[in-house]
């Protein structure tokens, strides 16, 4: 990859739709990304660029990104839910599991895939409210689909959706052409 002022990189999935990306190298100290329009940019700063494989910071940055907008979504979602069906939690925790999608711990731990930032955001909000109900309801008994499909109608389909391209989620990994 040559260290040119404007990079274009692959598409990722973001909230079920593919992103347009692409690096600029910038004088500016510090690295910076926004989205508009479905195009994601990362600004970084020549210091940064210089330092290291450009592709490893790139993709570094991209991760980073992900997780963090994982994060707010994660939460928001959570205290929406929270607002509207009068649970109380401990924790929102963002992992990078591979088996899971999210779990809730006897503690009133919330704990979320990262990767579920990749898929649609009915599909992350069915997993929030699948945790969720599992305050109520540490299992998987007829109470617990019963209060899942209150707060979700249609959860069936998300959970199809899941099944369907899940594995795709799990070993995605953003690669981009070698410096």
């Amino acid at each position: 990859m040559t260290r040119s002022s404007e990079i274009q990189l692959p598409p990722l999935p973001y909230r079920g739709q593919m992103l347009q990306a692409k690096a600029l190298i910038t004088p500016f100290a510090h690295t910076r990304i926004t989205l508009r329009d479905n195009l994601l940019q990362l600004s970084l700063s020549s210091l940064d660029a210089q330092s290291g494989s450009l592709s490893d910071k790139i993709s570094e940055h991209i991760y980073s990104w992900l997780r963090s907008q994982a994060r707010r979504a994660f939460c928001e979602d959570v205290e929406t839910q929270k607002t509207r069906h009068g649970f109380d939690y401990q924790s929102v925790s963002i992992k990078d599991t591979r088996s899971r999608w999210g779990s809730c711990s006897a503690q009133k731990n919330l704990n979320f895939n990262w990767r579920l930032i990749m898929a649609p955001a009915a599909v992350l909000s069915y997993v929030v409210t699948h945790e969720t109900a599992h305050l109520s309801h540490l299992d998987h008994s007829e109470q617990f689909w019963k209060l899942v499909s209150e707060r979700c109608p249609g959860y069936q389909h998300h959970k199809h959706w899941l099944s369907r391209n899940g594995s795709n989620l799990m070993g995605w990994d953003y690669v981009i052409a070698t410096d």
